[in-house]
């Protein structure tokens, strides 16, 4: 070993052990939030924004060009019709799982 390999593993275990006892992690552990400030940085965050909802929009329409022309089934189907609330899903979701439940007991029970 080299007498210049020396002092380089030296610094590197006295700032590993000066972490260890000030109780600091080398690694991120937060992130600063961004503040707009001015008009300016907000009409750029909002500008930032919608490219990236266009950008998500033309994804979604050359897959489903993509499909169409190759006569396969359509992934982002349209969105028409009344959205399911959350009522309306704890009743589908509890009745999916009496059903599987029902299902179990009776086959536990020896019913078919």
């Amino acid at each position: 070993m080299s007498i210049t390999k020396i002092p380089k593993f030296g610094k590197a275990v006295a700032s590993y052990v000066k972490n260890k006892f000030n109780k600091k992690d080398p690694t991120i552990s937060s992130v600063k939030t961004k503040i707009n400030k001015t008009k300016l940085d907000n009409a750029n965050s909002t500008l930032a924004i919608a490219k990236q909802k266009l950008k998500a929009g033309k994804a979604k329409l050359d897959q489903t060009v993509f499909e169409i022309k190759n006569k396969m089934p359509i992934t982002f189907k349209s969105n028409k019709g009344k959205s399911e609330s959350n009522t309306e899903s704890y009743k589908r979701i509890t009745g999916e799982n009496n059903k599987v439940i029902k299902g179990m007991l009776d086959k536990a029970a020896g019913k078919k």
